[in-house]
């Protein structure tokens, strides 16, 4: 299935309608239909805090930082943020969420993951994309990869990992919802740390949710000031 960045990542987000359903997806109290969302998002919460506390997290680069997801994380590791997206209807909800919680020690701006460059190298401690990279073909992906491993030493990174039995329970939820197949950019655990190995060490890898959910976090160190450190002898 053709899969266009411009259109189907970029641009799809860029609606108040789809920003507040994705909020209201990961946000809502009860609810069958929700629980999936809710329970993944939590995990996704704890599993960013406890990586964060093996790295130093002082400024950290959110990209995307979407509604806002990952706000009261931030704010229990009190870490300064800058929270980055493509869209600001995204951007606008996470800052109502920031507010929320009375976390003022964040600044929001649009950007792409694709480049970077107003900020210099090693600018933040660690760069968090979750939920990105599944939306991104293979060469784009690559970009991001370099982007992060330049602008900061470490990062965390999701990546939806393609398997028989997650493309077995889509296609079974699809036909008892009626849904119809979203084109996605899934990949293998060995093309993942393929792409991830020019630019990070890989550290550690954990699961979000093995039964329900592709997504893989990868806990990286970027291989930028290895190699900057060699060169110099």
């Amino acid at each position: 299935m053709y899969f266009d960045y411009e259109r189907d990542t970029k641009k799809y987000y860029q609606n108040d309608l789809i920003a507040s359903r994705y909020h209201r997806l990961y946000t809502a109290s009860k609810g069958l239909r929700t629980f999936p969302f809710r329970f993944v998002a939590r995990r996704e919460q704890r599993i960013v805090g406890t990586l964060l506390g093996n790295v130093v997290h002082r400024h950290v680069l959110d990209i995307p930082a979407g509604t806002g997801k990952l706000a009261d994380v931030f704010a229990r590791s009190g870490s300064h943020v800058v929270a980055c997206d493509v869209s600001s209807n995204m951007l606008e909800i996470a800052k109502k969420e920031y507010l929320r919680i009375n976390y003022a020690n964040v600044e929001y701006a649009i950007a792409d993951a694709v480049n970077l460059n107003h900020f210099a190298d090693a600018t933040f401690d660690v760069v968090v994309c979750l939920r990105l990279l599944h939306r991104v073909p293979p060469g784009i992906r690559c970009r991001m990869l370099r982007e992060f491993s330049r602008v900061a030493p470490f990062a965390l990174v999701s990546y939806g990992i393609d398997t028989a039995y997650h493309n077995l329970r889509e296609r079974v939820r699809n036909k008892i919802t009626g849904c119809k197949p979203v084109a996605k950019c899934f990949c293998s655990l060995a093309e993942a740390r393929r792409e991830i190995e020019p630019f990070f060490e890989i550290q550690r890898e954990s699961r979000i949710a093995r039964g329900v959910s592709r997504e893989l976090v990868f806990s990286l160190k970027s291989r930028v000031g290895t190699t900057q450190q060699q060169a110099a002898f």
